[in-house]
């Protein structure tokens, strides 16, 4: 696979209908792109630092500069750029595509590549329900897609009032999965089945993890269990 200043060549792996849909650059293609530069620099100058109010030291994501540095960091745009749910939807399974195809496919830094697919004019609503909807199959593979856009109201995981998801930009971003990311994966927005199915993929894929964050995961496996037991309640006569 090429990862120079051209896309990605759909011959290398998967299907050329699928990988054809988004364009892939490296740091350097993306600072010269007008569209993808501000997000870079977003990347570059936010989120691989230190930020007073995260509540923790650090990078905002722990992992990013260690990508900047292996040079494993994609920014993708859709090409015709899309802003509709079908146009994501597909621009989203290309994503995951190029994820799986871009090297290194195994070893130890495997977890370090990310691509960074911007939607420009894309509206929060339609990010949110694509997101919804195809996060579960890139979690059963081993990975996890982020979510970012104006405004985003997730907090911090060491301090509420910080808004790690909000970017002036919409943004879905594909990376591995990691053993940090089990708070990710049972946050009670979750119904208890799609919390279930998480965890489950989770311990699947995470075996390395260490024995307190797998019980962890036990447990929050066995608590969306008993949730799906309970019977529904009884509506009123």
């Amino acid at each position: 696979m090429s990862h120079g200043h051209g896309h990605h060549d759909p011959s290398s792996g998967g299907p050329a209908a699928v990988l054809s849909r988004i364009r892939l650059y490296d740091e350097p293609a993306a600072g010269g792109h007008d569209r993808l530069r501000p997000v870079r620099d977003w990347v570059r100058d936010h989120v691989a630092r230190p930020h007073p109010d995260l509540g923790r030291r650090g990078a905002v994501c722990p992992f990013v500069p260690l990508s900047q540095r292996l040079g494993l960091i994609r920014y993708a745009l859709a090409e015709p750029l899309v802003t509709d749910e079908a146009g994501l939807t597909a621009a989203v399974a290309a994503l995951k595509a190029h994820w799986l195809a871009m090297e290194p496919r195994g070893g130890q830094h495997t977890i370090d590549k990310t691509i960074v697919l911007v939607l420009p004019g894309a509206a929060a609503e339609t990010v949110v329900r694509v997101h919804d909807r195809a996060k579960p199959e890139f979690v059963a593979d081993g990975m996890m897609l982020g979510e970012f856009f104006p405004g985003h109201p997730g907090p911090g995981l060491h301090n509420p009032d910080f808004r790690p998801l909000h970017s002036d930009t919409p943004l879905l971003v594909a990376r591995s999965m990691v053993t940090n990311d089990l708070p990710f994966l049972t946050e009670r927005r979750y119904p208890p089945a799609r919390r279930a199915g998480f965890v489950e993929s989770f311990l699947e894929h995470q075996r390395s993890a260490s024995p307190d964050t797998r019980i962890r995961a036990r447990e929050e496996l066995a608590r969306a269990r008993e949730e799906l037991a309970r019977p529904e309640p009884r509506p009123p006569d």
